[in-house]
């Protein structure tokens, strides 16, 4: 089992050891050594990165994780090659003097994320009645699992305001090994799981606000975490998710979503406060603008449809009709093949382009005494023609390669048509 120095110093950065043995973690090879600061991931908190130098060959250190018995595993970033990887199977590596480094920025960010979230569990217990599942620190954005499928965004807001009150007062965060008479009497907010160290179960204190278990590392005062912003929730699993940042991120994501207001609203000629107002009212507009669009294409799809119908002959038909309208979205292509099949007769072929993609977009819809399976025939022209699609015998839709023409579709179409009628 390896030594935790990080658990009696947070903020060390280096230290020295020797003993270094060569392994592997999940196929990546590893150094694992006596003692190290390298935090291995655990208890929702990534493993550290940064450095180890043996001998004179320094090593990246990518990623720190722990194994069933209690090694640490220091990945990484390469396998072992040259002298260094020689004495090592010779045996003679375990001699050579060890100096590892912490990425400190990493280390730091880590130490504010946990202790933010802490602090912000007992928050949102305190504040929202809402006792924390389960805890995520991710590399770039926190979660907290709570016990409840929804809180009140007052509510979030007073256990944000009462974080950062703690933060600003700047009180101490401790760690201690209290005996098991000691930690009967203790007011903590979740109580330990089944694993324990050598020491006993380790407690996080923040002073008169939160005592927790926890194996993580942790700031040494709150004024360390610098602020904390809740920046989201989602409902998961039947409980809420909130999304938090703490220290130098959620300065970041302040100064990012303070920048896209002040764009967005310089792109409305209005001030930051009365950006949402604008939005509202050019939503509405879009809406309206909407709403006349496609009422004119339902009246220019009534028109076209009107037009090729009374072209067709008078024969009982069925009638194959293709249209290529490049410029029309999808809605557009529905009505007006809707359109054209109120004649019975009719096998409506309607065609647009997908500016995005630059597929051909098919719509294929026959009228009530139709015959072809609109949807049998969509799937087959797509997996013959490398496209996609398909739907019901009266109505189908499909999308395939750039190029493909709607002439070709429906003499393909034609020829379906002919095969399912009786000879």
């Amino acid at each position: 089992m390896t030594e935790k120095l990080y658990w009696a110093d947070a903020t060390a950065l280096a230290f020295e050891t020797t003993g270094a043995v060569l392994s592997t973690h999940d196929d990546r090879t590893s150094i694992v050594l006596p003692r190290t600061l390298f935090y291995p991931e655990g208890g929702g908190q990534l493993g550290d990165a940064g450095t180890l130098a043996i001998g004179e060959v320094e090593l990246s250190v990518v990623d720190t994780q722990i194994d069933g018995d209690g090694a640490i595993h220091h990945v990484l970033g390469a396998p072992l090659q040259g002298e260094l990887a020689a004495r090592f199977r010779e045996g003679a590596a375990a001699a050579l003097p060890v100096r590892g480094s912490l990425d400190r920025a990493r280390r730091r960010d880590h130490m504010a994320q946990h202790t933010a979230q802490h602090a912000l569990s007992r928050a949102l217990a305190d504040r929202a009645k809402a006792d924390t599942v389960s805890a995520r620190l991710g590399a770039s954005l926190c979660t907290i699992d709570v016990n409840r499928p929804g809180i009140a965004n007052q509510d979030l807001h007073q256990a944000e305001d009462l974080v950062n009150a703690i933060v600003m007062d700047d009180v101490a965060v401790t760690t201690s090994f209290p005996s098991a008479e000691e930690l009967a009497t203790l007011s903590l907010r979740k109580q330990p799981n089944a694993e324990k160290s050598a020491k006993g179960v380790r407690v996080v204190t923040i002073e008169g606000f939160d005592v927790t278990p926890c194996g993580g590392t942790h700031c040494t005062r709150t004024g360390q975490i610098g602020q904390v912003r809740i920046v989201g929730t989602e409902k998961y699993k039947g409980m809420l998710r909130v999304s938090f940042h703490g220290g130098a991120r959620a300065l970041s994501d302040a100064r990012f979503r303070h920048q896209a207001l002040l764009e967005i609203s310089t792109e409305l000629t209005c001030g930051p406060h009365d950006a949402l107002g604008a939005v509202l009212k050019l939503r509405a507009e879009a809406k309206g603008a909407r709403e006349k669009l496609d009422g004119a294409r339902a009246e220019l799809a009534e028109l076209l449809a009107q037009r090729v119908r009374e072209a067709l002959p008078q024969a009982p038909g069925p009638h194959v009709v293709h249209l290529a309208r490049p410029h029309d979205d999808l809605a557009a292509l529905r009505v007006l093949a809707g359109k054209l099949t109120e004649d019975a007769r009719v096998v409506a072929l309607v065609g647009g382009h997908d500016p995005g993609s630059g597929e051909t977009v098919l719509v294929v819809q026959r009228g009530a005494g139709g015959k072809l399976d609109c949807g049998a025939f969509v799937s087959a022209e797509g997996k013959a023609r490398g496209g996609r699609g398909g739907g019901r015998p009266e109505r189908a839709e499909g999308r395939f390669p750039r190029g493909t023409s709607i002439e070709v579709l429906a003499t393909a179409a034609s020829v379906a048509l002919a095969n399912s009628l009786p000879s």
